[in-house]
């Protein structure tokens, strides 16, 4: 073994090979600079998932915030499942907003080939439920006017504390889709922490255990009816980033 190559050349951080032709920009956030970039990769079977995360925080606001694109994808059948801008948003003493923003060619109830489609769901998990009501509003309202379709709708797997998801999808790869309900759910966020008060002890363990514990496998269960085998290892460590509030 030769010791000076060990040294010198080990291990190297992993470039990121994602195609910055499908980024989309951030919400125009007054101070916001980056922090740090992960790359979280599985294996298994014939399907790979690799996540490019990076992490944004705004001094001036106060605000994280986190930007995830992610490819999981069936390499056989060329199935897949992409986060494209997904992101969450988090002030200190206040609840998280998660958005999703997912393009897949494959159907999530016959795991069959189909059409692209562009999703994008927002949910604020431990929200005073009067206010993220609220927010839901205001979301609605904004997507109405864009000509957007939408639903709010419960999922009963998810504890109480999870609350309603609102969702909005459209036909096709629409980038633009997902940039406007991002700016739209970045000011409604920057309104719902102007009109609640912060919690100074917020608890945010109950979200992070069950993104991280539990959500991992729901996902993995979800991904192989679809045909995907994501392994929930990689689902957790992802979530575990997703859901940092230190």
């Amino acid at each position: 073994m030769n010791i000076d190559t060990f040294v010198h050349t080990y291990l190297r951080f992993s470039e990121d090979e994602l195609n910055r032709d499908y980024t989309i920009p951030l919400p125009e956030i007054a101070g916001l600079e980056k922090q740090s970039e992960f790359i979280v990769q599985g294996r298994r079977e014939t399907t790979f998932s690799t996540n490019i995360i990076t992490t944004y925080f705004s001094n001036e606001l106060g605000l994280r915030v986190v930007e995830v694109y992610k490819n999981s994808q069936e390499e056989v059948k060329g199935i897949f499942m992409r986060l494209v801008g997904t992101m969450v948003l988090l002030r200190k003493g206040y609840p998280f907003l998660f958005l999703d923003a997912a393009v897949s060619n494959v159907s999530p109830l016959t795991a069959q080939k189909e059409d692209l489609s562009t999703r994008v769901a927002i949910h604020m998990p431990q929200a005073n439920s009067v206010q993220r009501s609220n927010l839901f509003d205001n979301l609605s309202k904004k997507a109405a006017d864009e000509g957007y379709r939408f639903t709010t709708r419960e999922i009963a797997a998810l504890p109480d504390f999870w609350g309603p998801i609102w969702s909005a999808q459209a036909a096709g790869l629409e980038p633009d889709f997902i940039g406007t309900l991002r700016r739209y759910a970045y000011e409604s966020y920057e309104l719902y922490c102007r009109e609640a008060s912060a919690s100074h002890d917020f608890d945010y363990v109950p979200t992070q255990h069950q993104m991280v514990m539990k959500n991992s496998v729901s996902e993995y269960h979800l991904f192989q009816k679809m045909g995907l085998a994501v392994p929930a290892e990689a689902q957790a460590a992802f979530f575990s980033v997703l859901s940092f509030a230190g």
